[in-house]
């Protein structure tokens, strides 16, 4: 009996890369709701999981710090995405990537087959942090955690989740297979249409989104040229107040012509000064706009999950044989079409508020561009004043050619900005508008639902 329940522990439950499953908790994670997949998958019947706390699958091998992670996310009524391990009600096991979203009283986990190369990462941290657990405590595995995401390349565990979320969409969409819907034996004709009626609109708002989706690469490049170029900038404003310094000194060692370099010190030390606390103000916008990229990146990928979930339920209802009540039916697609509207809403406000940092931004760099011109002049007049001083002054001609070597490097900068700025400005514009049509659409999805209670059995 013994080696027999070893080899079911070790059996891992099979279910299909295209397929999800979804389950709803009250607050104390208490199951409500689920779809067919999660039931299956569970090896419970429904009736056994329905009432039941959701760790009645949770697996040992999970470490604790990392259910310790997801409440304090979910308390904080934060979004969390992470790598779980359950346990079937045989023993087995399967691992999902589960994506878990609180709202209002409900928490609505969403849950897809693992396949990206994060996860064979995620795996090994699971398993040292185990290790750690179990020798030192969850408060030694807590730090361990941070230090293990850190060598991974990753700031914060949010950086980590977005990443694995987006990594498992881009993988998931490789292998993703679509698939029309027959009526269900049995399934009433009126619900049916109904149900047929909002599969197919379904079908097309992910469409829709899959333009945001694709447009992720170009969120990120723009998020890290931000990052990087908010930094050079910093530097190169640093190097020319250092040099403006170096001038200054280097005016009071000229017996002749000081005078006129302490002028010329003076306008390099002014200028540089104004250009510094420009830069502050430009990557202070940078870091704004780095930050909202990152959320616009999460909320992109969690509506796609998110309609693929209302997609895929759609599908599984009208395919599948297991019953579900006309009133189950209408709370599970008002739920998970809920969600889907409040991150439609969020993505809305990240592209209003990316609308205005743009705006913000290029107005700054503007600013800087004529700055930067104003000191390109002084650098002219000073190497010609250099010159006409031979050798008496070869240390200012030194001095203004590095300083041309800065502007020149400074405006190359700020032309990339603006170029990339103009660019994305221009993509945000078409994607907000592309975003009012969607906000119609699905209005019309919602009103689609509200018809299920209609729907006479």
């Amino acid at each position: 009996m013994e080696n027999k329940g070893c080899a079911v522990s070790m059996k891992e439950a099979k279910f299909n890369s295209n397929e999800l499953f979804f389950s709803i908790t009250d607050q104390a994670s208490t199951i409500l709701s689920g779809n067919e997949v999660f039931v299956r998958i569970s090896g419970y019947t429904k009736p056994e999981l329905i009432g039941r706390y959701h760790n009645i699958i949770r697996h040992p091998d999970m470490p604790k710090i990392v259910f310790k992670t997801f409440w304090d996310f979910i308390k904080a009524d934060k979004p969390i995405v992470a790598y779980v391990k359950n346990q079937t009600k045989e023993g087995g096991y399967y691992w999902v990537l589960a994506a878990v979203y609180p709202m209002g009283e409900h928490y609505i986990s969403i849950r897809i087959k693992p396949n990206a190369p994060v996860f064979a990462k995620a795996r090994e941290i699971y398993f040292r942090l185990l290790m750690s657990e179990h020798k030192d405590g969850v408060e030694a595995s807590a730090f361990l955690f941070r230090e293990l995401l850190a060598a991974e390349g990753f700031k914060s565990y949010e950086e980590f989740m977005s990443n694995a979320l987006l990594a498992e969409l881009i993988e998931r969409k490789k292998s993703l297979l679509t698939s029309t819907a027959p009526a269900r034996e049995g399934i009433n004709s009126g619900l049916n249409d109904v149900l047929s009626l909002l599969l197919s609109k379904s079908n097309l708002l992910k469409e829709k989104y899959d333009i945001w989706f694709e447009k992720i690469d170009v969120f990120n490049a723009v998020k890290v040229m931000f990052e990087e170029k908010g930094v050079l900038l910093r530097l190169l404003a640093r190097d020319i107040v250092f040099l403006s310094l170096n001038a200054s000194v280097a005016s009071y060692k000229v017996s002749s012509g000081g005078e006129t370099f302490g002028v010329l010190a003076n306008d390099i030390r002014i200028n540089a000064k104004e250009n510094d606390l420009l830069i502050e103000d430009i990557h202070a916008l940078t870091q704004n706009l780095a930050h909202t990229l990152t959320e616009m990146i999460f909320t992109v990928s969690s509506i796609c999950i998110q309609i693929e979930m209302f997609t895929y339920f759609l599908n599984e209802t009208l395919n599948n044989s297991q019953e579900v009540s006309q009133e189950e039916l209408y709370e599970n697609l008002k739920t998970l079409l809920g969600l889907i509207i409040f991150y439609t809403d969020k993505l809305n406000g990240y592209q209003n508020q990316m609308h205005n940092l743009i705006s913000e931004s290029l107005k700054k760099l503007e600013q800087l561009d004529k700055q930067v011109m104003y000191l390109g002049y002084i650098q002219v007049y000073g190497i010609i004043e250099a010159a006409s001083n031979n050798d008496e002054t070869i240390g200012f001609g030194g001095i203004f050619s590095q300083l041309k070597d800065l502007i020149r490097s400074t405006a190359d900068e700020i032309e990339i900005m603006q170029k990339k700025s103009f660019h994305f400005a221009n993509e945000n514009k078409n994607l907000i508008n592309e975003a009012k049509k969607i906000a119609d659409y699905i209005g019309d999805i919602k009103a689609n639902v509200t018809q299920i209670k209609a729907v006479s059995l």
